[in-house]
This record gives C-alpha cells, structure tokens and sequence, in this order.
C-alpha cells in the first residue's frame, strides 16, 4: 500500500468510527477550497508539464554542450544535476544519472560521480517552492511558498558552497583542453526566452504572487520557442496522475484530521504533557523522514497539527521543513540515493559517507543563524 493510500485508508476509518455529519460538512468544505486541495494538485500539474517541455526541448543536452565546448568542466558537474533538480521530475534520479556529463567518468571514480551527482541534484530542495512536500505544506498551514523559500534560501546556499568545497575536484586535476572549437551556442530567441522568465520570476516573487500563476506564465513564454511541444507536454502521464492521486488523498488526511478536531486534541496534550513542542515535532519528523525518505510522510502528520497551535507558526514550518529535508539527504530510504548508488556502481554507505560532512555542516550553521534570528 502506497503513502497516500494509506492514509485515505484512515480518512475513512476515522470518519466511520469518530465522525457524524458535521465533520463530514466540514471535510466537504475544505476540499471544496481552490487554495487548500485545488492550488497544490493545479502546481503539481503544471511542474510535470514543464518538466516535459524542457525534456523535449533538449535544454539539458543543450546546456550541457555549450559549457563542456567551453572547457567549463567543474561548473558543468553542479550545475547539470542542480538543473535537472530544480523540477521534481518523476523518476528523474536516474535521468540526472544519464545526462551527467560524459567527461567525468573518464576523471572520477564510481563513488565520486555519485556524490556529486547526488548532492548536487539535491541542494537546493531547501528552498524550492516546488517541492511536493514543500507544496502541501505550505497548502495545509496556509503559508506563503514564496516567503518560505526565501527563509531557507541560506542554507540552499550553504550546502552548495560547502558541497563545492568538499565533493567537486580541485581544478588542479584538470588540463586544458587544446584546440577544442566551440561548436554550441545558444540562439538569440532562447537567451531572450530565459531572460523573460528570470525576470517573471522576480516579479512574481517580490508581488508574492501565487506560485501557480508564475508556472502558467513560464509554460506560456516557453511555448514561444516550440508551441507544438508545449501543447503536447500538457498530456498527462501515468506516473504524474499517480502523483496527483497521493497528494490528493494527503490533503484529505488532514482535512479530516482537522475537521474532527483530532489537531487541537493531540497539540493540547503536548502542551500538556510538558514535552517542548519543538521538540516533539522535530522528533516526529526526524522519525518519519528517516524511514520513508519523501517529505509528504511527515508533512501529513505534523503540518495539521501546527494548524491547531496559537499564534503564528511560520517559523516552526520552516524549521520543520528544513529539519526533514536535511534528514531526507541522508537516508539509505530516500529512492533517488539507491538509485544513484546502483547506477554509479556505488554502496550506498559509502555515498552516505561522502556528503555527510557537507550536507551536515550546512545544516548546522544555518541552524545556529536561524534559531539566532527566532530568539532576536
């Protein structure tokens, strides 16, 4: 049974065994709203259309080929697994395998290749807006996506500073290449095109304009350059309808919990129980990030609940998110680790054992910088 299953699974005994018509109504209600069930399905969508528009346009290959013609090798090790990581593709870890660039194999080791790889597809899950855990949280407490990417901005850029200094060869290693003529270049109308959606997307972001908004717009200035790929991308897959299946039935998991009010039970018997609030949802998170390796685990079962908590809980969201991600990065559970491991013919320990030291000094020093700024 899938996570999502599962708890639509409990949706229905709950309301069997504790609901009566009101709660019922309420659920009904809540589902009924675009910003709580519609907007996070509507993101997920339009993140799987852009996803394939920028397959079938080739925009990796194309990157990938001008900054190799220009001798760009180290940057091109970052930045080819961060590009394809900034749209949360569906089995999109061995995609990132397979177009990692051809030359370094001929450089690194195995467990080399997939420390970089991995790392540096995963870096910037901090402060992506669309993340799907990212999504429903953001849906559940009502908080701006915008603004909590922008929280956890430093230590998107923590990680990659320390993930360059610790995992990306030195460029000692590296010899000129002679005589090598640049064969690539990018044509005028796709450099425009890439301006054009830089600059949407800072318009967006500084009118904290809903994420969903910025999407469409982005699909749209892309469909300058091929509408017929576009308007193909717009088919669903059978992997992306399974997507929208589980986050649906997340979404009324916490429906229900909030409309029986089993939210508001379980937080006033932690204030309670005398037990720091923090502490307990850290350490929920902590758990069930470890063990399933995806965000919409934990995001289900502590999101709803900060809901039922006083006051404004922006910072425990964020905090909460960026605890579970950073936990996500480390366990043997998360598929996309297992994946790199296999391809890149590389123990999963060993993997593990090479990002540690970044992904965990990252984490530490944004954690001492954040918790400054809660307590200042």
């Amino acid at each position: 049974m899938t996570i999502g299953r599962f708890f639509l699974a409990a949706s229905l005994a709950l309301l069997v065994f504790f609901g009566n018509s009101r709660a019922v109504h309420d659920t009904f209600n809540r589902l009924g709203t675009f910003d709580y069930f519609f907007a996070p399905l509507l993101i997920l969508y339009l993140v799987s259309v852009l996803e394939r528009i920028l397959d079938r346009l080739s925009v990796i290959s194309s990157i990938e080929n001008y900054l190799a013609d220009r001798n760009l090798t180290r940057l091109s090790y970052a930045f080819i697994p961060g590009l394809i990581g900034l749209i949360p593709s569906i089995g999109g870890a061995h995609f990132a395998c397979s177009m990692f660039p051809s030359s370094a194999g001929k450089k690194l080791s195995g467990c080399q290749l997939a420390a970089i790889n991995y790392f540096f597809r995963h870096f910037h899950v901090y402060s992506n807006p669309l993340i799907t855990g990212t999504v429903l949280a953001c849906a559940i407490t009502n908080t701006s996506l915008w603004f909590v990417s922008l929280t956890l901005l430093p230590l998107t850029l923590l990680t990659f500073l320390l993930g360059w200094k610790f995992l990306i060869p030195s460029s000692k290693k590296y010899s000129k290449e002679t005589g090598h003529s640049i064969k690539s270049s990018m044509s005028l109308k796709i450099i425009l095109v890439f301006v054009s959606i830089f600059i949407e997307t800072l318009i967006f972001f500084l009118l904290d304009i809903k994420i969903f908004f910025w999407l469409a717009t982005v699909i749209f200035t892309l469909a300058l350059v091929s509408p017929q790929t576009v308007w193909k991308a717009f088919k669903p897959s059978k992997d992306n309808l399974f997507l929208l299946s589980e986050v649906a039935f997340i979404l009324i998991f916490a429906a229900v919990i909030n409309s029986l009010g089993i939210n508001q039970l379980l937080t006033n018997f932690i204030y309670s129980s005398g037990v720091p609030t923090v502490l307990t949802f850290s350490l929920v998170t902590v758990f069930l990030a470890y063990i399933t390796g995806i965000s919409q685990a934990y995001v289900a079962i502590v999101m709803p609940l900060i809901v039922g908590l006083t006051g404004n809980q922006f910072n425990l969201v964020c905090w909460l998110l960026a605890l579970g991600f950073f936990i996500q990065y480390l366990t043997p559970a998360h598929l996309c680790l297992i994946v790199c491991a296999k391809y890149f013919k590389c123990s999963a320990f060993r993997l593990i054992q090479q990002i540690f030291p970044p992904v965990a000094l990252a984490f530490l020093l944004w954690s001492l910088g954040f918790l400054a700024f809660c307590l200042f």
